[in-house]
């Protein structure tokens, strides 16, 4: 399991710059994903935690880092990014995962049991219409999950028609706009601190 800098920041106490500052001098072990992305595994960051913050935070660690699971399922690379840069500024403590594809988003939904499905309908291979009606067709369902779907269809009424059905918990139209994206998150998932400025709904 990894978490992100945002979350390690939170943890600590400390700036995000404070914590990517660790991962270059190596106090802490990290990865980077192909966009830029660090993504510190778990264990290590207790171990960094046990030589180098307070009792109390390691102590807390197990229940601090059990965040909600956000899987983005969309075969648009830059979409991707965007998304992941917002969350992670954004320093929620969401744990953000990809699948790029429609089939990969299916096995994905299974082995993750995410709380939050961000799903495009317009994908090559398995669509995300067919991708919600597995989910919720499926008994027992594949996966509880809250579901915001995303598109960059120029014909806005026949989406929303299309998915009238399918009945998700939010639709947005790319381009994103970062911060409705960023709100409907917190909203869709039941987070207080959020208000929803708009962009929720059909």
């Amino acid at each position: 399991m990894y978490i992100t800098t945002g979350e390690a920041a939170k943890l600590c106490g400390v700036k995000l710059n404070t914590i990517k500052n660790w991962i270059r001098q190596g106090d802490i072990a990290a990865v980077q994903t192909p966009g830029g992305h660090w993504r510190i595994p778990r264990a290590s960051f207790l171990t960094f935690m046990e030589k180098f913050t307070a009792p109390a935070i390691s102590n807390n660690a197990d229940t601090v880092l059990s965040p909600k699971r956000i899987l983005l399922i969309d075969d648009d690379l830059t979409a991707h990014e965007l998304m992941i840069g917002a969350l992670e500024v954004d320093n929620a403590g969401y744990e953000v995962y990809s699948a790029h594809n429609g089939y990969s988003g299916l096995i994905e939904i299974g082995r993750l049991q995410p709380d939050l499905i961000v799903l495009d309908i317009m994908m090559p291979d398995i669509n995300g219409l067919e991708i919600i009606h597995r989910l919720k067709g499926d008994e027992p369902p594949l996966a509880e999950a809250k579901i915001v779907v995303v598109t960059a269809a120029s014909d806005r009424r026949l989406v929303v028609n299309r998915i009238n059905t399918a009945n998700p918990e939010a639709l947005l139209f790319k381009p994103l706009n970062l911060k409705i994206f960023i709100n409907t998150v917190h909203t869709v998932l039941g987070d207080a601190k959020a208000s929803l400025q708009g962009g929720l709904g059909i």
